[in-house]
């Protein structure tokens, strides 16, 4: 499954992955954040606040208590509007501290606080208006004195004790705090040490998958540059690269039968040169040597062989020119309109030797109303002289030869088909058998394509904007078929 991952998913999926680390890793930051400033306010919102309060209400509590004490010792009715006052201040506050309880503990403190404050005040009115109707006496003034002095040391032990549990909490909201800015620097530091140990194994990784497979590419071109074609490349990942490996397997192995035809053509070629040549220089030797001065007649047939083998010569030469000029793409045409049967003619005249000497009956099919074609003469001349050429090699004495056309108007084309009763081209062979330098084995020992023949047919008919093409069957014979514009 790996191996059918390609460069661009690994990349994306690899920086996603480190992505959705990082994002995690933000994610539980601004989690904790939130809850750092929860805290945060708790801290200042109520813990702070409740202690403030209860400080004061500490102060207001004791400042309550002295006036009232001033109040009875001397009479003075300012020290009991003054009690009055901070009383109601006191109130005030008590009632502020019951809103901002958030714990059972605080709210149980301060209903005992409340209470006793208003058992405080109660008193306080009682003592106050049994002093304006009669005078008090001094055990009475004591039992009171007594129980004010308790009710006020019991309210200012419970709010110190509210002032405590408010200062632990925040205490403790502060701590929490501390140990979540702690917790957010190591996921901070967390996430960007896997962060970056990420990004570097997937670099690692997707470097190693590619360069690996570039390197052993990089090599095996430098072994096919020195000719050394070796076993084909397997490499099975990444897809871009190994789909890059099997049409470099394929450049080989089409390299290497390239290097292999070439080889068959220069010996065909050697063959082809040396048996004229060979043929010339003996002739001419005889010659030179006066072997036949007196037979004028076995002298004119060596002067003869000579021409022919000359002639030969120049077709072989001319042939390699010519297709040399086709591969370039430099082949002139000088098109025009003009029949096939005289063409046809000509041809079957250059081989009615050849044909009559093999015993191979030569038919042509072609009709009287067949339209002319726009071709190059010469060029399609020499396409028809190398199918009528091949027909003939190839087939046994006593065979056929044809030569039809037919004019197919629904497409403005002249088809035209070189028919033999050879031995037939194998259905393997017949895709390669207009390529250059390919050689197509009949299975029989005999080898068709030797030359470049119908390499330089297949040229000059798709030159023309034709196509032309093969059917063969084993044992039968072979149809060789090529059409041009009407």
């Amino acid at each position: 499954m790996a191996s059918n991952v390609s460069i661009l998913f690994r990349l994306i999926s690899s920086y996603l992955l480190i992505i959705v680390v990082v994002l995690l890793a933000g994610l539980y930051t601004i989690w904790n954040l939130s809850e750092f400033n929860r805290l945060i306010r708790v801290v200042s919102s109520y813990d702070t606040k409740m202690i403030q309060l209860s400080e004061e209400c500490q102060e207001l509590l004791y400042s309550a208590n002295a006036s009232e004490r001033k109040f009875f010792v001397s009479g003075d009715e300012t020290y009991m509007r003054q009690f009055k006052d901070i009383e109601l201040a006191l109130t005030g506050k008590l009632n502020e501290l019951a809103t901002l309880a958030d714990t059972e503990k605080k709210r149980t403190l301060l209903e005992g606080i409340r209470a006793t404050h208003r058992r405080y005040g109660g008193l306080f009115d009682e003592m106050a208006a049994q002093a304006g109707s009669r005078r008090i006496a001094a055990d009475e003034t004591a039992r009171y004195r007594i129980e004010q002095d308790l009710i006020v040391a019991d309210t200012g032990q419970s709010l110190r004790e509210l002032t405590r549990i408010s200062s632990d909490e925040r205490d403790d909201k502060l701590r929490e705090i501390e140990a979540n800015s702690v917790r957010n620097a190591d996921a901070i530091l967390i996430s960007l040490v896997v962060a970056v140990v990420l990004m570097i194994a997937i670099s690692i990784l997707n470097t190693q998958s590619i360069s690996v497979p570039i390197s052993r590419l990089r090599e095996k071109t430098k072994a096919v540059a020195r000719g050394d074609f070796g076993d084909p490349l397997d490499i099975a990942s990444p897809p871009e690269i190994r789909e890059l490996a099997t049409a470099f397997n394929a450049m080989c192995d089409r390299l290497r039968e390239l290097d292999q035809m070439k080889i068959d053509y220069i010996s065909h070629l050697s063959h082809e040169l040396r048996t004229p040549l060979t043929a010339i220089r003996e002739a001419s030797c005889m010659l030179e040597e006066g072997l036949f001065a007196e037979m004028p007649e076995k002298q004119r047939e060596l002067q003869t062989l000579i021409r022919e083998d000359c002639e030969r010569l120049i077709r072989s030469v001319t042939r390699l020119l010519d297709f040399s000029m086709m591969e370039s793409g430099i082949m002139p045409l000088t098109v025009q309109d003009a029949p096939l049967q005289p063409l046809v003619e000509r041809n079957l005249q250059r081989f009615s030797a050849v044909a009559q000497r093999k015993r191979i009956e030569v038919q042509v099919a072609i009709p009287p109303d067949l339209p002319s074609i726009r071709m190059d003469t010469e060029k399609i001349e020499v396409v028809v002289e190398n199918l009528l050429s091949n027909a003939l090699k190839f087939t046994a004495d006593g065979g056929r030869i044809t030569v039809s056309a037919r004019h197919r108007g629904d497409a403005g084309l002249v088809e035209v088909a070189v028919s033999d009763t050879g031995r037939g081209i194998p259905e393997s062979g017949l895709k390669e058998v207009f390529e250059k330098f390919k050689r197509v084995d009949d299975g029989k020992g005999a080898v068709r394509g030797t030359g470049l023949g119908l390499a330089i047919v297949k040229h000059i008919i798709k030159a023309h904007g034709g196509r032309v093409w093969a059917e063969s069957e084993l044992g039968k014979g072979s149809t060789f078929t090529f059409s041009l514009p009407a």
